[in-house]
């Protein structure tokens, strides 16, 4: 469980990365240490930035701030046409949505707020937090309030053929210092059903995070090639047609 204690100076730690992930992932990640939760925050910003000029030509891109969504626990919640989200906490109770602190003392310490001009975000009371996409994605990122060193780290797991974790930053964090992270992944030609954040158990340790501004890039639909047989028959039914016309023609010449 995180501990609470007052921040009693501004502390920041810049650090993006821009790494492969395995084959075809590419991860877009940025970590601000933040005093309070209105402290500028370059680094993450810097971070959405990029992820968001390498999902322009992914697909559709939705962005998801959650301001309006009703207050409260859910057990499946739907965020977007064909997109549900659900979880459960450190108590296997569900997940819930929020616009004020969980923790009024120490609000960096815990999830908050990212969206500019809002005050919705989703608590993750550690446990997990699941997205399921009706039409697969191949592009993800989001912001991660509150985020606090326990050991495993917090991080982003999914399926794109086979398992990948993506690491959730907490360098230099503590039981005092929390960051406020963005992270983004590309996955060029998957098509990416379910995407769960962890934030850890009773057992291996715990964090108390926010998510905001969840964006995903949605797989744009192909249109069938047609096979080689298919272009056959169309080109000898086109001949046939032509065939039957010039005979017309003569015929109407006699």
């Amino acid at each position: 469980m995180k501990l609470k204690s007052q921040l009693s100076a501004t502390i920041f730690f810049l650090a993006v990365s821009l790494v492969p992930a395995s084959a075809s992932i590419v991860t877009y990640s940025g970590e601000d240490i933040m005093a309070t939760t209105t402290s500028a925050h370059p680094v993450s910003t810097a971070a959405a930035a990029s992820f968001g000029t390498a999902v322009a030509g992914l697909g559709t891109t939705s962005l998801v701030t959650f301001e309006g969504a009703t207050l409260g626990s859910f057990s499946n919640l739907t965020i977007a046409p064909g997109v549900t989200m659900n979880g459960t906490d450190i108590n296997s109770a569900n997940q819930t949505i929020r616009n004020t602190s969980n923790s009024p003392s120490f609000p960096t310490l815990d999830g908050y707020n990212t969206t500019p001009s809002g005050s919705y975000f989703v608590e993750v009371q550690a446990g997990t937090l699941t997205f399921t996409f009706a039409s697969g994605v191949d592009a993800f990122g989001a912001y991660f309030s509150g985020v606090q060193f326990f050991d495993p780290n917090e991080s982003i797991t999914f399926s794109d053929g086979t398992s990948e974790t993506i690491s959730i930053p907490e360098t230099n964090t503590s039981g005092s210092v929390g960051a406020l992270d963005f992270v983004g992944f590309t996955d060029a030609g998957k098509s990416i059903t379910s995407i769960t954040i962890n934030a850890g158990n009773a057992q291996i340790g715990a964090d108390y995070i926010g998510v905001d501004d969840v964006q995903f890039t949605t797989v744009p639909t192909v249109t069938g090639v047609p096979e080689p047989s298919s272009i056959a028959l169309a080109l000898s039914a086109s001949l046939g047609l032509a065939l039957v016309l010039v005979r017309r023609q003569r015929a109407q010449n006699n």
